[in-house]
């Protein structure tokens, strides 16, 4: 980070406000509010490409940003998966998938990190896959008698991404730590 005044960039902001929503989301999806609760689930996913663009457009990419972006990303879809497992319960399975996936891919990145003295940023399957699985949560959301078929499909696809997902970080990480290792060669 360059200096103190970019943990305040707006993105961050964004972020720390997507961070804030979570409670609000998980409240009106328990009481019965789920329009409410899918509105603000959206307005928590606008924002993430909003966050994002000003991010990229502006230079205002921080360290910071790099892990607070995916944090609320993923504690968004926690909190999702937590609500919809109420009259789904193998959504379960899903928070528990992501919650492997996400302390696995949290170790090797810092592990990456210490090595390489930097973040690193989401790579595109990365936000392809906060792109399914929230889509796929939302859709839940939104019609919460959808078929169990639908519900278990959704879950197989969502799984299938994270795990796919999750092997090409592996991959992305070792292949970057390799890289800033001197005279230490590459896989192919």
């Amino acid at each position: 980070m360059k200096d103190r005044s970019q943990i305040w960039s707006i993105p961050n902001l964004i972020s720390l406000f997507r961070l804030l929503l979570i409670p609000l989301l998980v409240a009106l999806y328990w009481k019965g509010r789920t329009l409410a609760a899918l509105i603000v689930f959206g307005v928590s996913a606008a924002s993430d490409i909003l966050d994002g663009q000003i991010a990229r457009r502006f230079d205002m990419v921080t360290d910071l940003g790099k892990m607070l972006d995916p944090l609320a990303d993923k504690l968004t879809q926690g909190a999702a998966a937590i609500c919809v497992a109420r009259n789904h319960p193998q959504l379960f399975l899903l928070f528990g998938l992501m919650a492997v996936k996400e302390l696995t891919q949290a170790y090797i990145g810092a592990r990456s990190m210490k090595q390489t003295g930097q973040a690193f940023s989401a790579r595109w399957y990365g936000k392809a896959c906060t792109v399914i699985t929230t889509t796929c949560l939302m859709v839940m959301f939104a019609f919460p008698k959808i078929p169990e078929s639908w519900i278990n499909g959704m879950l197989i696809l969502c799984a299938i991404v994270m795990l796919v997902t999750l092997a090409l970080y592996a991959n992305y990480f070792i292949k970057s730590r390799a890289a800033a290792v001197p005279g230490k060669e590459q896989a192919s």
